[in-house]
């Protein structure tokens, strides 16, 4: 068992149209408990009025369906998915827009039922639910559902959204072939595919502003750690191709530089760096880069004349361990790494990919875009300068056109 209790997808604005939504299913549950005590002939005589089917589609069916239903958990569980998913979708799309998405909902989840059945009469809410679902995936794949299990674990877990609407989809779409009779799973296919659609074109068109849980947000990201990926991989095999690289050696050389004076501290922290890199140890990276560094703040403080070259390693295991750290997403460490590399061999062969990669840092996660560009100048030429970067480049123009335009006084 899996129930949903809420999300983490915080409202802009106070939920009306859904709360009354629900109000009207309850009272119509109660009105119709209250009418026929849910006996098989009274009750059979609401669903022969009200409920839709392939020999039953008056016009007033399409909607009435959807607010009748057979028992307490049969009503319990549709509104409990309404009350954790409808607040969301109809914060996205305004009151009226929400009341048209579910009154649409319920005829296209109707739609699917009369589609794929025989002459049964449908009833529930479900099919609404599902298109409200079906519109949360698309509008927000990347909020977490927060979720009572109880099933082999018991407790209340986060679950992101894209992985619990999934689930449920893929239940109904197995429940076709090996579930309950007494279940519409067409319908629900029907409302999962109508609300999906709906959310998707919305943002496609951009009639709905996008935002940062929406599914093209999600796929913006994608591409982006797809481009950081393919940067650092082409950072690291430029540089062990190229022969005039003072990093161009086999990896299996300790990289390790030698200065004099170093204070013990920093010199452990340098060598024990040096090891978990030469090793490709990712699980221990970060710490010894964080104990360095903290070693060298210390240093600064207590010295006057301290030497900055001090944190930084040999040219190779310097950007290996900048672009480790940003592969484990360790963005402000990575960015040090790469602001030490560019201080001690800003003439290497690799600075101007190093460049573009501290500037990525600065527009997309750092937010420190005014100074991302002048990093990116700096950039651009020095790429240009030694040609062979066309991927490199573009993503700095890219970078560039993200920040903008200039700002001019006035």
């Amino acid at each position: 068992m899996f129930l949903p209790l809420g999300t983490d997808r915080p409202l802009r604005r106070p939920t009306l149209v859904n709360h009354i939504l629900i109000l009207f299913n309850v009272a119509a549950f109660c009105l119709c408990a209250a009418l026929t005590g849910f006996a098989d002939k009274e009750f059979g005589w609401v669903v022969r009025t009200f409920g839709l089917g392939r020999e039953s589609l008056d016009w007033w069916r399409w909607v009435s369906y959807a607010f009748i239903h057979a028992d307490l958990l049969h009503i319990l569980g549709n509104l409990l998915f309404l009350w954790v998913f409808g607040p969301t979708v109809e914060d996205r799309l305004g009151r009226i827009g929400y009341v048209a998405f579910v009154l649409c909902a319920a005829a296209a989840a109707g739609a699917g039922h009369i589609a794929a059945s025989n002459s049964a009469l449908v009833i529930g809410a479900s099919g609404v639910v599902s298109g409200v679902t079906g519109a949360f995936l698309i509008l927000c794949p990347r909020a977490n559902v927060r979720t009572f299990v109880f099933f082999i674990l018991i407790g209340v877990f986060n679950i992101p959204a894209l992985w619990y609407i999934a689930f449920c989809i893929a239940r109904d779409v197995i429940g076709i072939g090996h579930g309950s009779r007494d279940v519409s799973y067409a319908a629900h296919l029907g409302g999962y595919a109508f609300g999906a659609a709906v959310a998707l074109v919305l943002l496609a068109t951009r009639i709905l502003p996008r935002e940062d849980y929406d599914v093209f947000f999600m796929i913006r990201q994608a591409r982006r750690r797809r481009e950081i990926n393919e940067a650092i991989r082409d950072s690291n095999d430029r540089r062990l191709r190229d022969p005039a690289s003072p990093g161009a050696k086999s990896r299996s050389a300790k990289p390790v530089v030698e200065v004099p004076d170093v204070p013990p501290e920093i010199a452990n922290a340098r060598a024990a760096l040096s090891t978990a890199l030469a090793a490709d140890d990712r699980s221990s990276i970060t710490t010894h880069y964080r104990t360095l560094t903290a070693a060298v703040d210390a240093a600064k403080s207590s010295q006057e004349n301290f030497n900055a070259a001090l944190e930084v390693l040999s040219s190779r295991a310097q950007l290996d361990c900048a672009n480790r750290l940003f592969e484990l997403g360790e963005r402000a460490l990575a960015a040090r790494a790469y602001r030490g590399f560019l201080n001690q061999y800003e003439k290497d062969p690799q600075s101007g990919v190093v460049r573009v990669m501290l500037a990525l840092l600065m527009v997309r996660y750092l937010e420190q875009r005014d100074q991302a560009r002048a990093v990116l100048d700096e950039a651009i030429r020095v790429l240009t300068e030694r040609g062979n970067n066309e991927e490199h480049l573009s993503l700095a123009r890219s970078l560039l056109d993200e920040i903008g335009p200039r700002k001019q006084a006035t």
